[in-house]
């Protein structure tokens, strides 16, 4: 393997020194769309020489036997694509529907399709997904990929889950507030059949680095089983000294490999946001003009505002004699393979929602990402061939990484989560089976919020709160409650004039990632 120092253009040089960890990661799961012919066999054999497929036949029988199951598998190893699969071709299910849930859309979008591949049918038969204002299903669907906010909206009209039988909850450890409530909502729906007599709920959690223990105490102390990954390595590299422009660096780093690295291996650089992303995609381009004797560049970007079907063209096979570089936030960092990745470039960093209580609004701030996400971002390379990531930091700062990231919920505003937990009957949101509860001031600000909004009001003589008629038709809106209510007229009081559309509009530009989007 070539020394980093020696790769990159002679008048800038990006200087890395080798990790003696290596690891071990796996195959893919990306192009989208329909299989047929040899095609579809040699699915079936890449799916044969999966890591997890020796396992196939214990991780039947023990999810059989098991009311829930903690699932922990290298990246790579398999474990999003085939064990909905193989419940699904064991019977464990009982012909009722299996849901697999993923923090993020592309996620659901990008495993549905190459799962659809692998069972040679098109995505809304027997596989499908759902995720905002997006549902390819069908009543012959039995295996759904969702996002978990949508799993969430259907436990409000459904508190038990009826439809499914098993509940995959995927990634768990990016413990986004959907996650974490769905965690409880899940819980509490298993525990509710039990008591009635229906069919039992079986709840499988999965992810490539979690608190095991924390995940099994909470889940009734359900057992673990472990997955091995795929054995090709990923050579890590640090650099020797810190980084103080990550954007700078990142870019140094790519145009050294793309110098020497021959076509067809491609490179995934992760950086905190849109406007970062758009900027290193247009000096990529401008730069790459003057380049000679190298590939040619495919520069593609990808974050959550993107809609679905600029986000799938990074799942492309790339042409012959190019290279393909994805410039990503965290949004590819779990779930997702995208084909022919032999490098990653990680900053380091990401944005994060912090809610600040002196304004009542959610911050995104750029943070230190956790040892677990980098984690996730090496395992993006080494899936077909052995990979290379570069960390654009040292080794010591990575050492002093926070082990995992701080739960959602514990540093956002909680208004909405609260307004979902009332809408599902849940009106004590104090004792909440939270995995990790928020603090009681934050949940108190919320409900004292949702009062104002008119979603909520005190009963007579009692402090115990209700959902009002506008805080169900508020709670069926995929909007902030503040949002949700200009929404619907309530908060035009204020105002002079026939102002609703322009209040809709507002409404649509702020929960909006981008105004393109909106």
């Amino acid at each position: 393997m070539r020394n980093a120092e020696d790769a990159g253009p002679p008048n800038k040089r990006q200087k890395f020194e080798q990790s003696p960890h290596n690891a071990s990661n796996t195959n893919i799961y990306s192009s989208p769309g329909p299989s047929r012919g040899s095609n579809f066999e040699e699915l079936k054999n890449a799916r044969r020489a999966l890591p997890i497929y020796p396992a196939r036949q214990k991780i039947i029988a023990e999810i059989r036997r098991l009311p829930s199951a903690i699932v922990i598998g290298e990246t790579g190893s398999g474990k999003t694509t085939q064990i909905p699969q193989y419940l699904l071709e064991a019977g464990v299910n009982q012909g009722a529907v299996i849901a697999i849930t993923q923090p993020r859309r592309v996620a659901a979008i990008s495993v549905a399709q190459r799962v659809a591949q692998e069972r040679n049918t098109v995505v809304g038969h027997i596989v499908g997904y759902c995720v905002r204002f997006e549902d390819v299903t069908s009543p012959a669907t039995k295996l759904k990929f969702m996002s978990d906010g949508m799993l969430l909206r259907e436990a409000i009209l459904d508190p038990t889950l009826t439809r499914y039988s098993v509940v995959i909850l995927d990634e768990a450890h990016e413990r986004t507030v959907h996650t974490d409530v769905l965690f409880g909502v899940v819980k509490a729906a298993q525990r509710r059949r039990l008591k009635t007599g229906q069919k039992l709920l079986k709840i499988i959690v999965m992810s490539a680095t979690m608190d095991v223990d924390h995940f099994s105490e909470y889940f009734n102390k359900a057992p673990v089983l472990y997955l091995e990954g795929r054995q090709y390595p990923i050579q890590v590299m640090y650099t020797k000294e810190q980084q103080s422009d990550y954007l700078f660096a990142s870019l140094v780093t790519f145009f050294q490999i793309h110098k020497e690295a021959p076509a067809g291996e491609d490179v995934l650089i992760f950086l905190t946001g849109q406007e970062e992303i758009e900027s290193a995609v247009r000096t990529i381009r401008d730069l790459a003009r003057d380049l000679h004797d190298v590939p040619k560049l495919l520069v593609l970007p990808l974050y959550a505002a993107l809609p679905s079907q600029v986000q799938i063209r990074v799942f492309a096979k790339t042409p012959q004699g190019c290279r393909k570089v994805v410039v990503a936030t965290n949004i590819a960092e779990t779930s997702i393979t995208i084909q022919g990745i032999k490098y990653v470039i990680d900053c380091g960093m990401v944005k994060a929602r912090v809610y600040n209580p002196h304004s009542g609004l959610d911050l995104l701030k750029v943070v230190t990402a956790s040892k677990a996400q980098v984690l996730q971002r090496t395992g993006r390379s080494g899936r077909e061939a052995p990979g290379v990531c570069y960390r654009l930091f040292t080794e010591s700062e990575f050492n002093k990484l926070s082990p995992n990231t701080v739960p959602e919920i514990q540093r956002c505003n909680l208004s909405s989560v609260v307004l979902q937990l009332m809408a599902l009957g849940i009106s004590d949101v104090l004792t909440f089976d939270f995995m990790d509860k928020p603090s009681p001031e934050s949940i108190k600000a919320a409900l004292e919020e949702l009062v104002l909004l008119g979603a909520l009001e005190r009963q007579e003589k009692s402090d115990i709160l209700k959902l009002t008629p506008l805080g169900k038709q508020m709670a069926a809106f995929p909007l902030d409650p503040r949002f949700a209510n200009y929404s619907l007229g309530k908060g035009i009081w204020m105002f002079r004039g026939n102002l609703e559309h322009y209040l809709c509009t507002i409404c649509r530009q702020c929960s909006a990632q981008s105004v393109q989007q909106a």
